[in-house]
């Protein structure tokens, strides 16, 4: 090992990564829209246009299609659930993966219906991250593999991958990464939906800016903001997103934590989430504000009060509308 090598840190293979360039077809989008032109008048299918020319586009290939789309869904455990910031508990988000792999949750008839592989990758729910608000949520090292456990959402090779999280506590370590890469005070970030009493939201904004006290001075790096304040989800969110851009595989985020997890890529390089569409938009509205910092516009507003998958499944059957005008036609 040269010496240089011997300096090589766990997050320099992940930013290397997320800088390389990826090729979008431009070709192949551009004849969607040609062919969208001979079927009615310019802007007739509207956002069903645009989500089909840029699946054809980051699919590099013409007509666009939906033969293996992945929902796959990372489950997490922080700390500060501990701490009176959240409705759920680590009990409920293993009774809400059990559901899922059994097929007993909405969101696997969601998934079924709009005929997409589910996968659940449960990430060491019995054993938290640390608490935010006293030491970092993970080291550098368990950060960089639980972002290269994100490659696993790949396997099989999928033509599109939907994106979601559960767990106890996630939508406050996003609003305190929220925090690190925008600026702005924790009540602007932490802004839930309209189901979080009061005293909870208080209590939120606490953990969050004790968090951001405590780890002053290492969150200008969008990787070390993750290590510091983030979870396993959004590590592994940010892996799933990075890779999938070099496999030329689109990507749908869902809520809040999933467009922070976007935000962390599009820190480290400003067209790494261009593979990216949002597939919604909650009524939580920290997670409005994120989509506009990344300049995002939500295929839908399905009125939700929080992400966890709903959106990006419902966004599939969105998808697979916009690509039913081309069924039929041949492969290019």
């Amino acid at each position: 090992m040269s010496e240089a090598d011997s300096t090589t840190g766990p997050f320099d293979d992940v930013r290397e990564l997320a800088l390389r360039p990826s090729a979008f077809d431009a070709d192949a989008s551009q004849k969607v829209y040609d062919a969208l032109l001979g079927m009615g008048r310019e802007g007739d299918f509207g956002r069903l246009g645009d989500g089909a020319a840029w699946l054809s586009g980051w699919q590099r290939r013409y007509p666009p299609r939906l033969e293996k789309p992945t929902l796959a869904i990372f489950a997490g455990s922080h700390g500060i659930s501990q701490n009176g910031v959240t409705l759920s508990s680590i009990d409920s988000t293993r009774e809400k993966v059990d559901a899922l792999r059994e097929g007993r949750a909405p969101l696997s008839a969601i998934s079924t219906q709009v005929e997409a592989n589910i996968r659940v990758f449960e990430l060491a729910l019995d054993k938290p991250t640390k608490n935010i608000a006293k030491e970092a949520a993970m080291t550098e090292k368990e950060c960089a593999a639980t972002i290269a456990y994100g490659f696993e959402a790949l396997e099989g090779e999928p033509d599109l991958i939907a994106l979601g999280v559960v767990g106890a506590g996630i939508g406050t370590a996003a609003a305190a990464v929220a925090c690190a890469l925008y600026g702005g005070s924790s009540d602007y970030w932490v802004r839930p939906g309209p189901q979080v009493p009061s005293e909870m939201n208080q209590q939120r904004m606490d953990i969050v800016n004790e968090a951001l006290r405590t780890h002053r001075g290492h969150l200008s790096d969008p990787l070390e903001a993750l290590r510091c304040l983030g979870g396993r989800e959004l590590a592994a969110c940010v892996g799933t997103i990075i890779a999938a851009r070099q496999q030329g595989i689109p990507i749908l985020i869902d809520g809040f934590a999933t467009t922070i997890a976007a935000g962390i890529v599009h820190a480290l390089n400003p067209e790494g989430i261009d593979h990216v569409r949002a597939a919604h938009v909650t009524r939580r509205p920290a997670h409005e504000a994120a989509l506009e910092r990344l300049g995002m516009t939500p295929m839908a507003e399905f009125e939700f009060n929080t992400g966890g998958g709903m959106g990006s499944a419902a966004a599939i059957g969105l998808l697979r509308t916009a690509c039913a005008p081309f069924l039929g036609q041949p492969q290019k």
